[in-house]
């Protein structure tokens, strides 16, 4: 370890607005800010930059290779939205591992398809039951629409063995249907509820009733809120993991060249 860096870090962290994390590890500081993009918020991370490059020149420390800690032919690239400084003969082993990688995924096609529409109907009772226990609490929480497509993919994956792009949508597809079930069974709780003391009903009597009670424009309108209220946490909670889903799925790595880095004496 750098002798006297966790000292500064901290010093660090208390002067600037924006600054969430800011660490040491394996030879690389890393910072995270975040706030709304304005003349504030760029000077602050142009000031930060500054404070960090002179602790680094003061102590004499320079870039490297973080692969391999190479102080030579150093690029700074941008894989998946962050940076990284990598030699020249390290980027391009990982070009390479990428390449392989998605080549691999490719030649693996889409798994065993109806296996994997299997173990996502299976996954979505889970998620329903998630959903229900949630809406039961007085709740429509992005946390249910998260857990239903997590149920599903997880199950598509465990049966079909991969999810790639058309597994994606079979998920999707999947979890847009649970959904209506969910809110279908919800309501059909709150008909048992109200009605069992009254006749002589059963829980599958109230979900085969709830078309029945949707001719009544109240009740029609208040299963459409939630319905659309559902769909919408959903999107929201769920697109991250979608979005990483098919990048697991598919293999593919955003990256790109950003700038060549010199440097010498020690290493960070």
């Amino acid at each position: 370890p750098i002798p006297g860096i966790s000292e500064f870090l901290n010093m660090v962290r208390t002067k600037y607005k924006y600054l969430g994390q800011l660490f040491y590890e394996d030879g690389t500081i890393t910072a995270s800010l975040s706030g709304r993009i304005g003349n504030a918020y760029i000077t602050e991370i142009d000031e930060l930059l500054d404070e960090l490059v002179r602790y680094c020149q003061t102590n004499e420390l320079l870039p490297c290779c973080e692969a391999c800690g190479s102080e030579y032919e150093l690029s700074l690239y941008q894989i998946e939205g962050s940076g990284h400084s990598f030699c020249t003969p390290c980027y391009t082993k990982l070009s390479s591992d990428i390449q392989k990688d998605m080549s691999g995924k490719r030649k693996l096609g889409a798994g065993n398809v109806p296996a994997g529409i299997v173990g996502a109907l299976l996954g979505s009772l889970l998620g329903v039951l998630v959903w229900v226990l949630i809406y039961q609490l007085g709740y429509i929480s992005a946390i249910g629409g998260i857990a239903m497509f997590v149920f599903v993919s997880k199950g598509y994956e465990l049966f079909g063995g991969r999810l790639n792009l058309l597994g994606i949508i079979i998920t999707c597809l999947i979890s847009i249907v649970m959904v209506y079930v969910s809110v279908q069974t919800s309501f059909a709780i709150e008909i048992y509820k109200a009605y069992k003391d009254l006749y002589d009903v059963s829980f599958f009597d109230a979900f085969k009733s709830v078309p029945d009670f949707l001719e009544e424009a109240e009740v029609a309108s208040a299963f459409a809120h939630d319905l659309i209220i559902g769909y919408i946490l959903m999107a929201v909670g769920a697109a991250g993991y979608i979005y990483q889903a098919y990048k697991n799925g598919t293999g593919k790595l955003s990256t790109r060249f950003v700038s060549q880095i010199t440097g010498k004496k020690e290493t960070l």
